[in-house]
């Protein structure tokens, strides 16, 4: 079983949707006694109008840290005021992406919080989103926030294919969002009736065979459901037939979910700029907050 996460990094670059990161972290924080950090990473933002400050002279890297450091611990002494009760920031040379595995000290377990949105428009399609590229990097638990960090989470969503990625990341998610209703969630696809497999089967053998594919999932989630909850956190189990990203877009709508928990399987180094399609979707289609879990060693 993974640690039970320690401290909090929230991730800014000074945007709205980094203030939005912010204020989940300190939620978080807050409610459960952890520490949080504040992290900014001068390789983040605007790069095209730091590109521009450098050619016209205007930009240093030393007069930039001084200036995130003074924003930074003008923001710590804010949140401690709202009740935060450990807080410390760190400024990074280079981009969060790449230093992500570096942000956590010796001995610490923690969660990276980080805005839905980062940079728009050309720049995102010139360099691909900083928030996009830390879910890419499978380095660290990451927490993505859009919805209004003023409200507890109350509905969560713990996706599962039943590998222990999934159950790593269920845990996380029952750790972070304590107190709320949780629903465990799995995506069950049947072959469809004109694949090779029911080339020749009679509707009888069709059905009996989707009938032994619900019985086995619904078997299987129970168990599972066994092993997430053993402290006995109760567990909303829900089987859906369909492609898992079609199921989860489906159950966040119906059951307005609030966070939706995904674990991603480990990758060899030639992927590790993919996420998994479902994971892709929930990152970049679902209006909840997501937290996506990489997998142990």
């Amino acid at each position: 079983m993974a640690p039970s996460p320690e401290i909090i990094i929230a991730a800014t670059d000074f945007s709205d949707a980094a203030g939005l990161a912010v204020e989940r972290a300190a939620a978080i924080a807050r409610g459960h006694r952890w520490r949080l950090r504040l992290l900014h990473a001068l390789g983040d933002g605007d790069l095209l109008e730091r590109l521009d400050q450098g050619l016209r002279g205007e930009f240093s890297v030393e007069l930039a840290r001084r200036a995130a450091g003074s924003r930074l611990a003008r923001e710590r002494e804010r949140l401690l005021a709202a009740g935060v009760a450990d807080v410390d920031y760190e400024v990074i040379e280079g981009t969060l992406p790449s230093l992500l595995p570096q942000v956590l000290h010796q001995g610490e377990h923690g969660v990276v919080v980080i805005g839905a949105q980062g940079e728009t428009g050309f720049r995102q399609t010139l360099l691909g989103s900083t928030a996009d590229r830390v879910l890419r990097s499978g380095a660290l638990p990451v927490l993505l926030a859009r919805r209004d960090p003023g409200q507890p989470y109350r509905r969560v969503v713990l996706a599962t294919d039943f590998s222990d990625s999934s159950l790593r990341a269920a845990r996380l998610g029952l750790a972070l969002a304590a107190g709320a209703g949780f629903y465990l969630l799995h995506a069950l696809e049947l072959p469809p009736d004109r694949s090779l497999a029911f080339a020749n089967a009679s509707p009888e053998t069709k059905e009996a065979f989707h009938h032994e594919a619900r019985e086995r999932a619904n078997r299987q989630l129970q168990a599972f459901g066994a092993r997430v909850g053993e402290g006995g956190v109760e567990l909303t189990r829900a089987v859906r037939e369909g492609p898992p990203a079609a199921v989860l877009s489906a159950f966040v709508e119906e059951a307005e979910i609030d966070l939706v928990v995904l674990g991603s399987r480990p990758r060899a180094r030639w992927e590790a700029n993919l996420l998994g399609s479902t994971a892709l979707f929930a990152t970049n289609g679902l209006p909840c907050d997501v937290l996506l879990v990489p997998g142990g060693e």
